[in-house]
């Protein structure tokens, strides 16, 4: 029985705290749209840690988050509707040279089939049925889908996708797990947060830019995204990958990375090591990132959010 004095239990953890919940085997779900907000200080964070045989359901359109993943033999399987750069590469080096090379199975899906997969599993259903994909050589590519008639009509048969644990990356939040969108966000204020955490069997953990006190959560409630998060303090932690509402992706970087998986998918795999090197495992701490990236670097990604 509680008295009235009891503390509230914060929702904290550190960041390598954050990533050895991750373990060989798991089904990983991991924020991520294009260039932004993936949890690229937890994904290195793993990857120090050589976790294996994860698969990866990032996305729905993912990123590097999924791509360096891959890239360090950390995923046997990969959940998404595409991995992709946009301007900097229409799909994503490591990716393409292990699906080409059959070192990763890929779950064919379009966007809407990655939210139905996640929704399937969110309201506890064996499948759902779907009209989008009818009469399309999905189901040939994934056995996992399967076209059906049923009163009549056709469907596609989607199945549940459960996550084990979620890996996101937010913009702030509160010691208690409350986790919220900036302001200044953008495209439907979040992307795929929600339907990841609600389709989860396990934790859900958010690295943030920032901890904000939980008097600002209560003012302005509709900007809370997520709750009873587990949370990591780490600024940054997005990069080279922008944040929804407070900075932009350093494109730059992209392209540096895409240079070196290129050559890798050639034949030349000694500037993907040299980049593994000097990200990853060169850099013992997410602080270490950050100085080798620069700080005045990233600084100049920022952006001014309106009061």
């Amino acid at each position: 029985m509680s008295g009235a004095g009891t503390a509230r239990a914060e929702r904290l953890v550190s960041l390598p705290e954050a990533a050895a919940r991750v373990r060989d085997g798991m089904v990983v779900g991991l924020s991520g749209f294009s260039y932004q907000n993936p949890p690229m200080a937890l994904v290195r964070e793993i990857i120090r840690r050589g976790v294996k045989d994860l698969t990866i359901v990032s996305g729905p359109t993912s990123g590097l988050e999924t791509d360096l993943l891959v890239g360090a033999g950390c995923a046997r399987m990969v959940v998404t509707a595409g991995v992709a750069f946009e301007r900097v590469a229409a799909i994503a080096p490591a990716f393409r040279r292990a699906a080409e090379r059959g070192e990763v199975r890929v779950w064919e899906c379009d966007e809407c089939i990655w939210h139905l997969a996640l929704k399937a599993a969110a309201w506890g259903m064996p499948w759902v049925l779907w009209r989008g994909g009818v009469a399309t050589s999905i189901p040939e590519l994934n056995p996992d889908i399967v076209e059906i008639e049923e009163a009549g009509m056709r469907y596609l048969r989607i199945p549940p996708i459960a996550p084990d644990i979620v890996l996101l990356h937010a913009a702030e939040a509160d010691a208690y797990g409350n986790v919220r969108l900036p302001r200044q966000a953008y495209l439907g204020r979040s992307f795929a947060e929600r339907a990841l955490a609600l389709a989860c069997r396990g934790e859900v953990i958010v690295s943030v830019e920032r901890l904000v006190p939980n008097d600002e959560v209560v003012e302005t409630p509709e900007r809370t995204l997520l709750r009873g998060a587990l949370v990591a303090e780490v600024p940054w932690g997005s990069h080279p990958g922008g944040t929804n509402g407070r900075s932009l992706p350093d494109l730059p970087h992209y392209a540096e990375y895409v240079e070196a998986g290129e050559a890798r998918r050639r034949g030349d795999p000694v500037g993907y090591q040299r980049y593994l090197e000097r990200t990853v495992f060169g850099a013992e701490h997410h602080d270490d990132y950050v100085r080798t990236v620069g700080l005045e670097r990233l600084e100049r990604l920022r952006l001014t959010e309106a009061p």
